[in-house]
């Protein structure tokens, strides 16, 4: 049956988890996919690929994974990002701006590593003061799960997806708002697969034909011939792109014979949250209102990530055996209700959420458009310039 927002307000006053299940398949015929590989654990050894046994219907299978809990929520936020930037919903959006230098680009706050608390925020400014000095700021950074109704109006997302205020100078007593929605894909039946990989340069230029140097910033050149005699550090031509690329036989990919996306979004969490008025005073529904456009919210990002396909990497493109599965569990798994939501029903859902809760004083809040500051600003310039140098030291 269809969701209404009658049901998810009873779900976020009496559920223990709203679930969404998605079978998915892979599109080769050999079940081949590249799943995320991170930096390996000896400097020399292979790429680190997070295989690890799970129970999955009731035995224990071999799984990798395909898009941890973290690259999930990094898809939820691009999904709220895109349908904002569309006109399709109104989130209250925080962007930095650089206008003392055109060509970088406004960053949102739904791109930011840490969500509300990034050190970015820290080095900006909203009209002439520090962002976290002023009213606004001071609310948010006040914010706790028992008084968020701040983060509620500026920065919904963050109480789904949590946050820890980690650069403030109040130690333990620092903001600390845990993760309500999770998401992950796996992938079951996994077997590691080694694969080679090779490239051959036409113009067959040898390691050991010249020596060359970094170009000096902004030239437009990336690299110069090292004059004989000059003492700039040398760097073979492999490390500015030329040359072939040797054929390699390292475990970078995996077989499986299908995938699974689990999605849990805690109703018992939202409980947990509260949304005081500027008097201090608590009123339950308030809270329930409040509490419902997050679960809103949170099923919006799953179910439009959902049908904007799983490719989730470069040969890693995954496809849904039917319709996700939403399924509202109860205080036990005697209790479990299905319903149908598509991602524009769950939009809708949203604006109906969110007009209730207006009628409760709780209304989403105007963006808010930041200016980096002086020292921001300078940073990001010398990453550029490094990076245009061949600096690959980013961490």
């Amino acid at each position: 049956m269809s969701m209404t927002l009658t049901n998810l307000q009873d779900a976020a006053s009496n559920a223990s988890v709203i679930r969404l299940n998605v079978d998915l398949s892979p599109l080769t015929a050999d079940g081949l996919v590249f799943p995320p590989t991170y930096a390996a654990i000896d400097k020399d050894g292979s790429p680190h690929i997070d295989f690890r046994k799970a129970w999955v219907d009731g035995s224990v299978r071999d799984v990798v994974v395909l898009d941890s809990v973290q690259s999930q929520a990094n898809r939820i936020e691009q999904v709220i990002l895109s349908a904002k930037t569309e006109q399709r919903l109104a989130y209250p959006d925080i962007r930095v701006t650089f206008p003392t230098d055109p060509d970088e680009p406004d960053y949102s706050v739904l791109q930011l590593s840490h969500r509300i608390f990034d050190v970015t925020l820290q080095c900006s400014t909203l009209g002439e003061s520090p962002f976290f000095e002023t009213p606004i700021g001071q609310r948010i950074r006040a914010s706790r799960p028992s008084n968020a109704t701040a983060l509620f109006e500026q920065a919904p997302v963050t109480l789904l997806l949590g946050a820890w205020d980690s650069h403030a100078a109040g130690g333990p007593q620092a903001a600390k708002l845990p993760r309500l929605l999770t998401s992950e894909i796996i992938g079951l039946d996994a077997v590691p697969v080694n694969v080679s990989a090779t490239k051959t340069d036409p113009m067959d230029i040898r390691k050991n034909s010249a020596e060359l140097v970094a170009a000096s910033p902004g030239s437009g050149r990336l690299f110069e011939l090292k004059a004989e005699g000059a003492k700039d550090k040398s760097r073979k031509p492999s490390e500015f792109g030329f040359g072939s690329v040797l054929s390699t036989d390292k475990p970078r990919a995996a077989s499986i014979s299908m995938a699974r996306q689990t999605s849990l979004l805690s109703c018992s969490g939202l409980r947990q949250l509260g949304f005081p008025e500027d008097s201090g005073e608590i009123d339950a529904s308030r809270n329930l209102a409040a509490r419902t456009v997050l679960a809103a919210l949170g099923l919006y990002g799953l179910l439009a990530q959902n049908e904007a396909g799983y490719r989730l990497r470069s040969r890693c493109e995954l496809v849904p055996h039917s319709s996700a599965k939403l399924e509202v569990i109860g205080r036990t798994l005697d209790d479990v209700t299905r319903f149908d939501l598509g991602a524009e029903d769950a939009l809708k859902l949203l604006e109906e959420a969110l007009g209730n809760a207006e009628r409760h004083g709780l209304a989403w809040k105007a963006d808010l458009e930041l200016t980096a500051d002086d020292r921001l600003t300078a940073l990001v310039r010398r990453s550029r310039i490094a990076a245009g140098s061949g600096d690959d030291s980013g961490e």
